[in-house]
């Protein structure tokens, strides 16, 4: 069996072929590269899936900093949607401290990790977009990055969470500001489902079971793809115990299948953004705890989860009671996607790859820890 061997996104490498999936798709950030056992018909009968190309190490960059810091380099680490970057290591440090913020900070956050999910759930959609509904769909993301922009002075990394809270309140007329946008996103996520409903060009491929699922750790929306629900949103955690709207699981487990979750939850977000809006306009106060300049966290190992875009991320910190962390570890699900990449691939065909990469989203600043 010959071996076809690709790069997809970034660089390219003397004897791979290339593969994009658009100059604005988020995998053109970063390089994995695929090595393709092919057989009769250009069908792949087994891919071994490279990356850690980036190797950025953030695990241990955490390690040499104090708490407060941790924060800024959290927010860089899945960039389509740095809000859930910064929250889970800010939940992390507040769990550990027993650190109760306050409830408007509470509902703020989770109207933002909100607006982080529809972020970076359009970045990959955008592969399904062309012609109008592209660029719709990026006038959209546009808008989402104006709304951080207005309220924090940064398009993309807001470094909005503080252990305790915000770093600040949002501006006034903020809130009522995102009407617009959350109608935007509402018309581009009917425009996807037209355009998903219209081909049959993903259906049946690269499945994906529950098995597979439990095997390589997958969550989010490629297990709720599978009928696997194992939202953490569920749980409660900040307001979602008062504004979780849970999306309706599938059970191909095909690429169609986690195309239309994600369109899906595009929905959910914004009714849960509403909610959220209207809970914050009903709940003054501050928006962050009074703390001493020199944080303590207890000696001892802490962890927490959360739901990000593509399912769950977890901090695991390991405290000796000194100014920064003794150990942190990270679970990222672009990890988990790329190590079950490879599977999704066996019986497709070739010409299919681009189509099965897209299918299972992946951020390489999240993967190549």
């Amino acid at each position: 069996m010959p071996t076809i061997q690709f790069t997809v996104g970034g660089l390219t490498l003397p004897g791979y072929g290339h593969i994009t999936l658009g100059p604005r798709h988020p995998t053109q950030a970063g390089m994995i590269t695929i090595n393709a056992q092919v057989g009769d018909g250009e069908i792949i009968e087994s891919a071994d899936v490279l990356s850690g190309y980036g190797h950025r190490a953030a695990e241990k960059l955490f390690e040499v900093r104090d708490y407060r810091a941790m924060i800024m380099l959290a927010d860089r680490h899945d960039w389509m949607a740095a809000f859930s970057g910064e929250l889970s290591i800010t939940l992390a440090m507040e769990s550990a401290m027993r650190l109760t913020p306050t409830p408007r900070a509470t509902v703020l956050r989770t109207l933002l990790a909100e607006l982080a999910r529809i972020h970076s759930h359009l970045g990959f959609l955008s592969y399904l977009a062309d012609g109008a509904v592209e660029t719709q769909l990026w006038g959209a993301v546009e808008r989402i990055r104006q709304a951080f922009l207005e309220w924090t002075g940064n398009r993309v990394h807001p470094m909005l969470n503080r252990v305790g809270g915000l770093a600040s309140d949002c501006p006034d007329g903020w809130l009522a500001a995102l009407d617009d946008v959350l109608d935007d996103v509402a018309k581009t996520a009917a425009d996807l489902r037209g355009v998903l409903t219209s081909t049959d060009r993903f259906r049946g491929l690269a499945v994906l079971s529950e098995t597979d699922c439990l095997g390589f750790g997958l969550s989010g929306p490629v297990s709720r793809a599978a009928g696997l629900d194992l939202d953490r949103r569920h749980s409660g955690y900040l307001a979602y115990g008062q504004l979780h709207r849970p999306v309706q699981t599938r059970t191909a487990g095909d690429a169609e299948a986690r195309f239309g979750v994600l369109i899906d939850e595009l929905g959910t977000s914004v009714d849960m953004i509403r909610m959220a809006r209207a809970v914050a306009e009903q709940t003054p106060g501050d928006v962050s705890v009074r703390l001493s300049r020199r944080l303590k966290v207890p000696e001892g190992e802490h962890d927490i989860s959360i739901e990000a875009p593509w399912g769950i991320a977890s901090c695991f910190l390991v405290s000796r009671g000194g100014p920064t962390p003794w150990r942190v570890g990270l679970r990222t699900p672009s990890f988990s996607n790329l190590s079950a990449l490879g599977t999704a691939l066996k019986g497709a065909r070739v010409d299919q790859i681009a189509d099965v990469v897209a299918s299972l989203g992946y951020t390489i600043g999240d993967a190549d820890k």
